[in-house]
């Protein structure tokens, strides 16, 4: 009842909008997705390059972020891609592929906000003198402990900078 609410909310919004506008192409919406099953269970924070230490994480360079677990299901294991580049240059800072895709076994209870540290030393074969810059990051894959699996493949709920 609350989503078709939403979703009356956001097209009498869109409705107005195109009405009070003499050119609406640049109009742009975003609306919410039309069925409750395109919505992921779980809220991130904005991603956050350290590059000091973590013990037990990681000793050079890592990310942290929140992860708060909406579904009625405790996580086995999330999936995160990202891209990482150069404070400076903007480019890669590596020989290889600035493309990541990383699991983290890590048990997250239904309804706990817990915080995630990714370490990047294995990826690394200097210590950074300044943090990396995040874009296109996003969980890619959520592994229940009941076994069900939530995939997002292309990044769809993806967080840019």
């Amino acid at each position: 009842m609350l989503i078709n609410k939403i979703n009356l909310t956001a097209v009498f919004i869109f409705a107005v909008m195109l009405t009070a506008c003499d050119n609406p192409s640049w109009v742009v919406a975003d609306l919410p997705p039309s069925t409750p099953g395109e919505i992921p269970r779980f809220v991130i924070t904005k991603p956050v390059v350290e590059i000091t230490e973590r013990v037990n994480y990681f000793t050079h360079a890592g990310i942290t972020f929140k992860f708060l677990n909406q579904a009625g299901d405790a996580v086995d294991s999330i999936t995160v891609c990202f891209m990482l580049f150069d404070n400076k240059t903007q480019g890669s800072p590596f020989i290889g592929s600035n493309k990541f895709e990383i699991t983290k076994l890590d048990f997250i209870a239904a309804g706990e906000n817990k915080e995630i540290l990714i370490s990047l030393d294995q990826h690394i074969y200097t210590a950074p003198t300044e943090p990396y810059i995040i874009d296109f990051f996003y969980i890619s894959e959520i592994r229940y402990i009941d076994g069900s699996i939530w995939q997002d493949k292309y990044g769809k709920y993806r967080v840019r900078f």
